[in-house]
This record gives C-alpha cells, structure tokens and sequence, in this order.
C-alpha cells in the first residue's frame, strides 16, 4: 500500500484529551455557587444589600452582596439584617427607593423559626402564611 496515508489519532493527544476535560469539569466544580452567594463575613446587626432574593421556606435573603452605592439605582433592591448565629433578622424590599416590604422573624434558641411577620407600609404587620412558604 504505497502512497496510501494510514489515519491514526495521535495516541498522547488522545490520552491528552479526557485529562483535559476531567480537569475543566474540576475546575467548574470548584467555583462557588453563581445563583446564591450570601455575605463571606456577617456581622449582626449590620446591612447587607444586593439585586438578588433567595427565598428558602418563608425566610427570605439576598443573593450577592452588592454595594449601596450600586443597588440603589436599581428597580428593585434587597436589604438583610442577620443575627449573632447568621440567620436573617429582617429582610427590607425596596422599589425605586421606597421601602415596600418588611419580613421579620424571630428564632427559639434551637435555631427554629417562631415568628415570621410580613409588613407593608400603610398596613399593620401579619404573621406570614402558608403560601409564603413557597
């Protein structure tokens, strides 16, 4: 078979190949979560705000930390206020600058949610509902 040219993968670029995909996915793996990434440091009592709500059960928090200086041109903003053990105290819903929802809850000392009341400027604060539980 002279002249005819054989077809064959360059056997260290095959092995190279899944190493390289293995190592992709690793690194994939390896960076947080886009979707939900709460404040790395959380001091009680200090505002926290971003664009981002993260609703679990009837607790609502925020997404990525953003500045002040950078969520309050936004449409919607998101403002948390945590405890001393890290759970959401309060969270502030604003649109164009004006406050139109307050979530507050209050915990038992083994970490479970006792109260969560719902606010909303001009009406008396009601205690959240099933359907706030989504």
């Amino acid at each position: 078979m002279a002249g005819s040219k054989v077809n064959r993968p360059n056997s260290a670029k095959s092995r190279l190949r899944p190493a390289v995909v293995v190592g992709f996915v690793a690194a994939l793996c390896a960076l947080p979560a886009l979707g939900w990434a709460r404040p790395e440091t959380i001091r009680a009592g200090v505002s926290y705000y971003s664009d981002e709500l993260v609703e679990s059960g009837p607790v609502r928090d925020i997404g990525a930390e953003r500045n002040y200086e950078e969520v309050f041109k936004l449409y919607t903003y998101y403002e948390v206020l945590y405890d001393q053990s890290e759970r959401v105290i309060s969270c502030f819903e604003y649109k164009r600058g004006e406050l139109i929802r307050t979530d507050t809850y209050r915990y038992s000392s083994d970490g479970s949610l006792l109260e969560h009341l719902i606010a909303v400027p001009g009406e008396p604060a009601k205690p959240g509902t099933l359907l706030d539980m989504k």
